[in-house]
């Protein structure tokens, strides 16, 4: 029993270690650098009405939401329906893709069927991301640029506290670790 209790703690300690050492090494894959380049060059083309890009703010939700690409459907284990989930690289919820399609006047996406919608949010990554980052400039817009509260909302919330902390730390680890060039 205390062998065991020792062996199970010391595999804790190594996997802690490997898990801290791989953040400290901020290395990103081939991959997620992709992903992350491709988050960037889309905010660059959707300004606010005030002339100011996301690209920064996208590629942390993207960094936050899905480990830059690693996972692309979410919520699956609150609801097994797919239609419920969030999907694609940005986690974007069909709710919210036909939202602002509504609010835009997105005609393509407007008469798109929930199929079709679901699995151009999850195959087509260019899109997702489009559909998430005038999202987030829709967002910022609507509550009068108020940053804390345009990230928040992106996670569905008007305070979320902890998801705008989670954000700004990946935004920092992107600006130190992500070589983007």
């Amino acid at each position: 029993m205390r062998k065991e209790i020792l062996s199970s703690f010391l595999r804790g300690i190594i996997l802690f270690g490997l898990f801290i050492g791989s953040l400290n090494a901020a290395t990103f894959s081939d991959k997620q650098i992709e992903t992350l380049k491709l988050v960037r060059e889309v905010a660059l083309q959707y300004p606010n009405s005030a002339g100011e890009t996301f690209e920064n703010t996208a590629m942390a939700i993207c960094l936050t939401e899905t480990s830059a690409g690693v996972f692309k459907i979410g919520d699956i284990g609150k609801d097994p329906n797919i239609f419920n989930a969030s999907l694609g690289i940005m986690q974007v919820r069909l709710q919210t893709a036909r939202f602002l399609a509504n609010k835009l006047e997105w005609t393509e996406v407007i008469e798109m069927s929930d199929v079709k919608l679901a699995n151009k949010l999850l195959g087509d990554d260019r899109f997702n991301v489009t559909m998430a980052v005038k999202y987030i400039v829709w967002l910022n817009n609507y509550t009068k640029h108020h940053y804390f509260r345009t990230v928040s909302r992106y996670n569905g919330g008007n305070y979320n506290h902890p998801y705008y902390s989670r954000v700004m730390k990946n935004m920092d680890l992107v600006r130190r670790k992500a070589n983007l060039n």
